[in-house]
């Protein structure tokens, strides 16, 4: 009887559904887009930031808050590099360069011999001293460069510190950051002397006003751009993208394959990096001057983003008798180009290492542009 009872009443439940379905139809869907934006609207920060970078430049940072260019290049490198590589909101980062100001000033050589510790963020273990622990024991070299104190940083924040990476991804206050900063990535407590709280609250909120406003997309200038801050003049060897300029994909070398060309040469590189965007170049094209010579593909004087070009003898620092060779990276419309490469003699950074260059439209229209397949 009990079983009966409740088959007549799901019948009723149906019908009743299916007789009524146009008007709770639109209901329903307006609940579920209602529910949508409130979360929306409650799971970002206030200047919804993550995964992007500043638009200023060094000498507009170093102008802003009365500190030198170099050390307004190290402020960009880190903000971008938590903005778009770690995803910290504009608040996290903001509160982290309060830090990293306290600790060194924003000088990636600092270094404390007694209490061996270095670096941005003044890791310990620094040479020899592990009287603080060996934080340094991490990094993938024991260098005092920007970028291997970054990575050291990612590293760090992706093992055991990920407590502070996540925190840093939802951090709506700059001081709130900066003091989270402090007691869980630095170690220091609030109640140590070396906190030194009113600074951090004033550098925090100083951050964060000076690039409030600035942040753009990573894919500003299309895709998934990773975009330049470090000034550059042309002709210049960087190891950072130059400002202005953008690579549509970052350079990892991971899957690079030797086949015909050494590892670590210039002709190495390009070959794999072209075949990052699907650009195939022939393994036999020869060295860095013959690429522009060798048969079945397009050469010219016009720069085009993504081909190879390749450098005639003593052509930009080329090699007097193998040239040179280099990958195209960003065409601007004013004809400027950005090339990276790998194994530039007079770059002194040997085999492996990739570096960048900005050339202007009237050096760019002197070399000889190679368009793979």
């Amino acid at each position: 009887m009990k079983n009966q009872i409740k088959n007549q009443v799901k019948k009723y439940v149906v019908a009743f559904l299916l007789s009524n379905l146009t008007t709770i139809l639109p209901i329903i869907l307006i609940l579920i887009l209602v529910m949508g934006a409130v979360v929306a609207g409650s799971s970002g920060s206030s200047d919804s930031t993550t995964g992007k970078r500043t638009r200023l430049t060094a000498q507009e940072v170093a102008k802003k808050v009365n500190i030198s260019v170099e050390r307004a290049e190290d402020v960009i490198k880190i903000l971008n590099w938590q903005l778009s590589k770690e995803k910290f909101t504009l608040e996290g980062a903001s509160g982290s360069l309060a830090n990293a100001e306290r600790e060194s000033d924003f000088d990636p050589k600092l270094t404390n011999p007694s209490g061996g510790v270095a670096g941005y963020f003044q890791w310990s273990g620094w040479d020899g001293n592990t009287i603080n622990g060996d934080r340094w024991a991490k990094a993938s070299s024991r260098t005092l460069d920007s970028t291997v104190e970054l990575e050291l940083m990612s590293y760090e924040l992706n093992h055991g510190y990920k407590k502070v990476k996540d925190y840093m991804q939802k951090a709506t206050d700059p001081f709130e950051s900066a003091k989270y900063w402090s007691e869980h990535y630095e170690g220091v407590l609030l109640s140590d002397g070396q906190t030194k709280l009113e600074k951090l609250e004033k550098d925090s909120k100083k951050w964060y006003e000076v690039f409030k406003g600035t942040i753009e997309s990573d894919g500003s200038s299309g895709g998934n751009a990773i975009a330049g801050s470090l000034d550059v003049p042309a002709g210049e060897v960087a190891r950072e993208i130059p400002s202005g300029y953008s690579i549509d994909k970052e350079i990892t070398k991971d899957g690079y394959i030797t086949q015909s060309y050494p590892y670590g040469e210039c002709t190495w590189y390009v070959f794999n990096r072209a075949k990052e965007f699907g650009i195939n170049f022939d393994p036999y094209m020869g060295n860095g001057q013959d690429w522009a010579h060798k048969s079945g593909y397009e050469v010219s004087n016009t720069p085009t983003k993504h081909s190879a070009v390749s450098f005639q003898g003593r052509q930009a620092g080329g090699h007097p008798t193998y040239g040179h060779v280099a990958f195209v990276e960003d065409v601007k419309d004013d004809g400027s180009i950005l090339i990276s490469e790998c194994n530039f003699v007079q770059s002194g950074q040997g085999t492996g290492i990739t570096n960048y260059r900005v050339f202007t439209a009237d050096q760019a229209k002197e070399f000889l542009y190679v368009t793979g397949k």
